[in-house]
């Protein structure tokens, strides 16, 4: 079975599960010299995957909670993920047919937009310059989705852990 045949299959509670651990990696100290939105990425993974399960408005909660977190500016994150989600979504039809190394390649550029829509939102609105020399981490978001896919996949395979996440 091919990855995202699999994917498809995917209970709720695993979906909540991977988001949660989004969230709380974003607590990592790891962050401050190694940066990538992983709330961002798992939120574009489960929308290419999950649709139906990722709407807009739980992307504006979690990217609240992620402002909460971090002590940004209120709705920052917040407006990021949801444009970032409503972006995914226009073009899942598109990549239905597509590899599960399209899929990265196609979130990590939405990720890289997003970076520099708000790099540009900084300067020009805020006056503030922001580090654009993270952007070149954003390159882990290829290997981090992959990941994501194959931890994903290879856990149905055993059978306590596949009944536990396939529906």
């Amino acid at each position: 079975m091919r990855f995202e045949q699999w994917l498809a299959l995917v209970r709720t509670r695993v979906v909540l599960l991977t988001l949660a651990v989004a969230w709380a990696l974003s607590f990592l100290t790891v962050r401050q010299t190694i940066w990538l939105d992983w709330m961002a990425l798992v939120l574009l993974f489960w929308t290419v995957y999950q649709p139906k399960r990722i709407s807009l408005l739980l992307a504006f909660v979690l990217g609240v909670l992620v402002d909460v977190q971090q002590a940004s500016h209120m709705g920052e994150h917040a407006l990021m993920y949801v444009w970032l989600v409503y972006g995914m979504r226009l073009l899942a039809p598109r990549l239905q047919f597509a590899s599960v190394f399209v899929h990265a390649l196609y979130a990590t550029a939405m990720v890289l937009a997003m970076q520099l829509l708000r790099a540009l939102v900084y300067l020009i609105l805020l006056d503030i310059p922001t580090k654009l020399s993270l952007l070149p981490w954003l390159l882990l978001a290829i290997p981090s989705w992959l990941l994501l896919a194959v931890l994903l996949t290879r856990g149905s395979q055993s059978r306590k852990m596949g009944e536990w996440m396939v529906s």
